[in-house]
């Protein structure tokens, strides 16, 4: 498989340990105020607690993913914006550190009756969400930042999921739970480590890809959100997941990300309000509500579902998508952040209010567009 390599002048910045003279330009005002929320929000010293969902794993779950949001999402500022890189790679940083400690692993952990991962990397099976998402988190500090002492875990992290890769199966996130977006990050982890290193996974890469595709809803074309290790699906296929997916894989397989990214237009995309939005079911499970994955649902669309379609279009050139979604979310997110349980953060502040808003948000807006 042939890799979707980063624009050539973008991993020079990327790698470079300075900007340039007569760099790009600063970034965009909104992106500027979730640059600042994410930094904050690294240095708040958040713990689980500062999470409301009602389920204790829910709310380490969040707080790995405000992690790991934060981290790629200022990497993602430095590669874009090199003049950012002084205030933003520390706390890049402090975010990695803080995804990487007990508190940001135990939700792993739990599921695994108290078995770290740490203990577990030389296993083919296990723990997709945490190395897929913290692999991609590390990957994305690599590539900035390629002499920190960070760089062993991340090749550590990177040679565990190719483990599991090559068996072509979907990988468990915890014993017998299989989430194929979990799965989709576990490709965009190794397909980024790939692009910094030189190394070549695409083996894996392609025996992943091939796994997921199984995942895939034939009526719809959108990713079955849950299943069974057997196989069996434990939930429809669904937007959060679907564009999630699309976002992980724009590196690894652009044409499996534009194929989840229009299947989710055709079934999905629509207007609420007057915003551009996306449903989180398609028509045949229409009657079915929110959780926490989507977030409370309004008229059918979803807080999730939509924002993750940013990043994807994003990744995908779709910029007139990207805009309109911005819009949604400068007028709607308010609203977003009250009604979904946990988002909130207690002190309130950031650029939305929401320590993990801010985080995703980051990560999504900030993403490299395909050459």
């Amino acid at each position: 498989m042939t890799l979707t390599f980063l624009p050539t002048v973008l991993l020079v910045s990327l790698l470079s340990c300075a900007a340039a003279e007569e760099g790009p330009p600063p970034p965009p005002p909104f992106t500027a105020e979730l640059a600042e929320g994410a930094r904050g929000w690294a240095d708040a010293g958040l713990n689980a607690e500062d999470y409301g969902t009602g389920v204790a794993l829910f709310d380490a779950e969040w707080l790995f993913g405000t992690q790991m949001m934060t981290a790629v999402g200022l990497g993602q500022l430095i590669l874009l914006h090199p003049g950012e890189r002084a205030e933003s790679l520390p706390k890049m940083e402090q975010a990695l550190n803080a995804m990487l400690s007990e508190e940001g692993l135990a939700f792993d952990k739990k599921k695994y009756r108290g078995s770290s991962i740490n203990g577990r990397l030389k296993e083919n099976k296990g723990s997709a969400a945490l190395l897929g998402y913290g692999g991609l988190a590390l990957a994305t500090h690599r590539a900035v930042n390629p002499e920190s002492d960070l760089t062993k875990t991340e090749q550590a992290w990177a040679e565990a999921i190719a483990r599991r890769l090559k068996t072509g199966k979907l990988i468990e996130t915890y014993p017998n739970e299989i989430y194929p977006v979990d799965n989709a990050a576990l490709i965009g982890a190794l397909a980024l480590h790939d692009q910094v290193t030189g190394e070549d996974h695409s083996a894996a890469i392609k025996a992943g890809v091939t796994a997921i595709k199984r995942a895939v809803d034939p009526k719809t074309g959108l990713l079955i959100q849950a299943m069974r290790a057997n196989g069996k699906a434990l939930d429809t296929p669904r937007g959060s997941g679907t564009f999630l997916a699309s976002w992980f894989l724009v590196r690894a397989d652009p044409t499996l990300a534009r194929a989840l990214f229009d299947a989710g237009r055709r079934e999905l995309e629509g207007s609420v309000l007057g915003l551009y939005a996306m449903r989180e079911h398609p028509a045949a499970y229409a009657d079915r509500g929110g959780d926490i994955d989507s977030g409370p649902l309004l008229m059918g669309y979803s807080v999730s579902a939509t924002g993750f379609a940013m990043g994807a279009a994003a990744g995908l050139g779709e910029q007139e998508i990207v805009e309109d979604i911005l819009r949604t979310v400068q007028f709607g997110g308010p609203l977003a952040v009250n009604v979904v349980p946990g988002l909130k953060a207690p002190s309130g502040g950031g650029a939305t209010g929401s320590h993990l808003g801010d985080a995703i948000l980051l990560a999504m807006v900030t993403t490299p567009g395909r050459p």
